[in-house]
């Protein structure tokens, strides 16, 4: 009988330390891509189909210590609706980590826009979540719909 209420005790004594030692596993969903549209303010058409703007000089940088880094921008190969949409993924980290808010949009060799975009921490149900919570476009906020591109008129 002695060894039945030790071996309890010895089994009841690791469940609780098995218990607390095993914590639910932290989750982290990274910040949805950069995506934004270039559309006419007047008319809404889409200003990359057009060819106005040659998506090929379509470029993003921000600066830090006085340097120029450049992100990768791409065209997105599964737009949300009709328009040409461009990608940057790198752009929400460069918020995220606290690098930049401030990013220029570089249109062509003549034109650059300029982007305050800023993605924080939230916790959402045990998990991590990077919002977008300010997006402007030449001092003019953006709405942010979750998982939705950005519409920038020009």
């Amino acid at each position: 009988m002695r060894n039945f209420r030790l071996t309890v005790f010895v089994m009841a004594v690791a469940t609780i330390l098995a218990a607390t030692a095993c914590k639910k596993e932290e989750c982290s969903i990274h910040p949805d891509a950069f995506r934004f549209s270039l559309v006419g303010a007047e008319s809404g058409s889409d200003l990359l189909a057009a060819g106005v703007y040659n998506t090929t000089g379509i470029g993003i940088y921000y600066l830090l210590n006085g340097q120029r880094n450049d992100l990768i921008v791409n065209i997105e190969p599964e737009p949300d609706g009709e328009l040409v949409e461009m990608v940057s993924a790198q752009l929400p980290m460069i918020s995220l980590t606290g690098r930049s808010d401030i990013f220029y949009l570089v249109l062509n060799e003549s034109e650059t826009d300029t982007l305050n975009v800023v993605v924080e921490l939230e916790r959402r149900d045990g998990c991590n979540y990077h919002p977008y919570t300010l997006v402007m476009h030449n001092g003019k906020s953006l709405p942010i719909v979750e998982g939705k591109a950005f519409i920038l008129e020009k």
